[in-house]
């Protein structure tokens, strides 16, 4: 796919407009992926400019796979939009809002943990409490693609488990409800409730897809134009470099990038 940095003069179309947003995934985007989701940490770099772009654009958000509180603890950039689990919840002035629906699958989550605790008995396997959603991690374990059969298979014979939808991310099975909710959703409700004429969307794994196709969607549809920016490395699916519009190498070029968004987006509001 066409590198980003080959191509800055459409950005620079882009950034002209208003009102205009920009929206990121967390890891592996603005943070490096870790070897547990615990151990992750957000670049300062990416921070800083965040924070600078809150006071330029009409729209900087999060949209995160990660509970909507948590990713605003670890990005800490006051005036950003932060949705967390997928587009499932949003953090708004203090408290967590859920989309209908959404909360009575935290009793549900209860239940498939000891469901499927059984799955420990694998090493290295660790499972991720995401109150709406749970997410079994196994980037630690020896034999990863041992491990991901083993999981799908524990997964697809428990009668709790069968109530969420099964997907699959960077070493990871997610359990979410059953929703007609994902980050592309997540990406059209910002759209309409800022009425953006513009933006862009940075990703780096499938669940980010739905995002790009989002994009891409109201750009035919409608008077919006819009980038979708995929940060690929060597775990990359092919699926993200297909959808891309452009892509970045990593969080040290998404970085790099977001600085010259910092730089640049001054320039042309003059």
């Amino acid at each position: 796919m066409p590198y980003l940095f080959d191509h800055l003069d459409s950005v620079r179309e882009l950034l002209a407009l208003s009102p205009l947003g920009l929206i990121t995934d967390v890891d592996g985007t603005i943070s490096e992926i870790a070897p547990s989701p615990g151990e992750a940490r957000v670049s300062q770099v990416c921070r800083e400019s965040l924070a600078a772009l809150t006071k330029q654009l009409d729209l900087v958000a999060v949209i995160s796979g990660r509970p909507a509180q948590q990713a605003r603890e670890m990005i800490a950039v006051e005036g950003m939009v932060y949705i967390g689990n997928h587009g499932l919840e949003q953090w708004n002035d203090g408290t967590v809002e859920f989309v209908k629906g959404a909360e009575e699958y935290r009793n549900k989550v209860a239940q498939a943990l000891a469901e499927l605790k059984g799955l420990l008995s694998l090493e290295a396997i660790a499972f991720e409490d995401k109150g709406l959603a749970l997410s079994i991690h196994y980037r630690q374990c020896p034999d990863r693609e041992l491990a991901r059969r083993y999981i799908l298979e524990k997964v697809s014979a428990s009668a709790v488990a069968r109530e969420f939808r099964i997907t699959e991310g960077r070493m990871v099975v997610e359990l979410r409800p059953p929703l007609e909710v994902n980050k592309g959703a997540a990406v059209e409700m910002l759209v309409d409730r800022y009425c953006l004429k513009g933006g862009m969307y940075l990703g780096d794994d499938i669940t980010d897809v739905d995002a790009f196709v989002a994009i891409h969607s109201r750009r035919k549809s409608s008077s919006f134009r819009g980038l979708s920016l995929g940060v690929i490395d060597e775990e990359t699916s092919s699926l993200v470099e297909k959808e891309a519009d452009f892509t970045l190498n990593g969080v040290r070029d998404v970085e790099r990038f977001l600085k010259w968004v910092v730089e640049t987006v001054p320039r042309l509001r003059q």
